[in-house]
């Protein structure tokens, strides 16, 4: 379960217990709060922000008179909601770039996902401030940290300043003048971390922040360790004066508490948070999308970004009119599926959409579709892909079957959905031709299932 959807569906239900008074009462909204409070606590919220929280809800909410138009429960959504914005840090905390170079300093315990972040920052940065980031490999320590660097710059086109097993001080000292020569405006610092805090870790990293001088001293850290995640942002900041958190694996099993409590407890913003394995997978931390996450409220402004970083729009354009012209084939939904991935995991995807009226046993089945759907289409031939009649052929089917590990239940899944969809796309056009508006085909339930 991703980050907040235990919690967005604990305080979906909080909110939706009834208040049916003119005015919002101790009384009335106790039930209400009382789940609010459990929900909270559940998904490993820290107990202080708890209590703040359901405090600030109840100062604002007691003796509120419910306005003309509006449901109780939509005025005590509304509260909630301006209540967890400024718990989560209330504007979207940018980085400090105003050096040539700018140096971000990464530090943080072993498996938080620093080198990956680090990959991911100046890919960020690359692409969306129009910056010409250099990354500089400074782990010697753990085995491959440095090739793992070298790896996902040369995969990325961003270059990656390594002086193998080099002290890292002098290693530093070489990249920054490497960067000046070369006219990179921000350094990205990838330090060595520990599998726990220790003294010889804390005096490399001081001794880095001294020579390096940097902009940004950014936390990475495991968005699943739970309330650890407070205590090792606490022990870092005491040593080397934080400027942010970067918060990763937010897609995963965590339920987010402990990150909703990191803004309140060590007074650090959350500058990025990851939730995903690709490049693009790292985003701004803005409190109040994340605020509509956990509401159930959606973040469509997430989603749109995502759209437009992932999707080819020429090649969806082209999509669309064979469509409609009734040529749509496998390779194109082969093409379609690749492009739904880079957006990442489909749960994730339909959280962000406002009211998104799907069960996760869909989402579930949807995300498994698009796995397997795509193997299989990788098994096949182009002219396969591309006349799908072909696959009337035993010898075909068996052969796919074979070279992709998959059943033949699943492949007939493939091509009956592919079959349902395609007429679902001619029903529109003709419908659309006579000036009716069509519905779109429908997610997890025939059609292309997605």
């Amino acid at each position: 379960m991703a980050f907040g959807d235990f919690l967005t569906k604990r305080m979906k239900k909080s909110m939706e217990k009834n208040i049916k008074k003119s005015t919002l009462t101790d009384e009335n909204i106790q039930e209400t709060l009382r789940e609010i409070r459990l929900a909270l606590l559940e998904a490993d919220v820290n107990v202080e922000v708890v209590k703040e929280l359901i405090s600030k809800i109840k100062e604002k909410t007691v003796g509120e008179y419910i306005q003309e138009g509006v449901t109780s429960h939509q005025q005590m959504l509304k509260i909630v909601h301006e209540e967890l914005i400024d718990i989560l840090g209330t504007e979207k905390a940018p980085l400090n770039l105003s050096k040539k170079p700018s140096v971000v300093m990464m530090v943080g315990l072993q498996g938080s996902g620093k080198t990956t972040s680090s990959s991911k920052l100046a890919h960020y940065l690359a692409k969306k401030e129009a910056k010409k980031p250099l990354l500089v490999g400074l782990d010697i320590y753990r085995p491959g940290a440095i090739d793992q660097l070298v790896e996902l710059g040369n995969k990325n086109n961003i270059p990656v300043f390594e002086q193998g097993k080099q002290s890292p001080l002098k290693t530093a000292k070489q990249a920054l003048e490497f960067a000046e020569k070369n006219g990179h405006d921000v350094v990205i610092l990838d330090t060595a971390g520990r599998l726990q805090i220790d003294k010889d870790l804390m005096n490399e990293l001081n001794d880095l922040r001294k020579i390096t001088s940097p902009n940004e001293t950014l936390l990475v850290v495991d968005g699943m360790i739970g309330q650890e995640i407070i205590n090792v942002t606490n022990e870092f900041n005491n040593q080397l004066k934080l400027t942010g958190v970067i918060v990763t694996k937010l897609d995963g099993d965590a339920r987010g508490g402990a990150t909703l409590s990191i803004r309140y407890m060590t007074k650090l913003p959350i500058k990025f948070i990851g939730e995903g394995e690709g490049v693009s997978a790292l985003a701004p931390f803005y409190p109040k999308r994340m605020a509509d996450r956990i509401l159930g409220m959606g973040d469509i402004e997430t989603l749109f970004e995502k759209v437009v970083d992932n999707i080819d729009e020429r090649s969806m354009q082209k999509t669309m009119k064979r469509m409609f012209m009734g040529q749509f084939d496998l390779e194109d939904l082969r093409n379609q599926l690749v492009q739904v991935s880079k957006m990442g995991n489909i749960g994730g995807i339909m959280k962000m959409m406002p009211n998104a009226k799907i069960s996760d046993n869909q989402i579930s089945d949807a995300q498994r579709k698009l796995v397997v759907f795509s193997i299989l289409m990788d098994s096949m031939t182009l002219k396969e892909r591309r006349e799908p009649k072909l696959l009337k052929s035993l010898t075909r089917k068996n052969r796919i079957i074979s070279g992709s590990g998959r059943t033949e239940k699943e492949l007939n899944e493939l091509i009956n959905s592919f079959e349902k969809g395609k007429k679902q796309v001619l029903e529109m056009a003709k419908m659309m031709k006579s000036g009716r508006m069509p519905g779109m085909p429908g997610m997890g339930k025939g059609g292309f299932g997605f």
